[in-house]
């Protein structure tokens, strides 16, 4: 996966960039749960309905 000059592939960073921008966005979807029925409605259905409490369930 290196290059002749030592660093990651094009590939590599990209799918590297691309973990880090998900795991962003779900971090940043879990913190709005509690202000947000959308956010909090997505979290549960992704957890399979192990969150409780938040927006979703008044």
């Amino acid at each position: 996966m290196a290059d002749a000059s030592g660093g990651p592939s094009f590939l590599a960073r990209l799918v590297l960039i691309l973990l880090g921008v998900a795991f962003l966005g779900a971090a940043w979807v879990w913190h709005q749960k509690d202000k947000d029925p959308n956010a909090a409605r997505l979290v549960e259905r992704v957890s399979g309905g192990r969150v409780h409490g938040g927006a979703a369930n008044p």
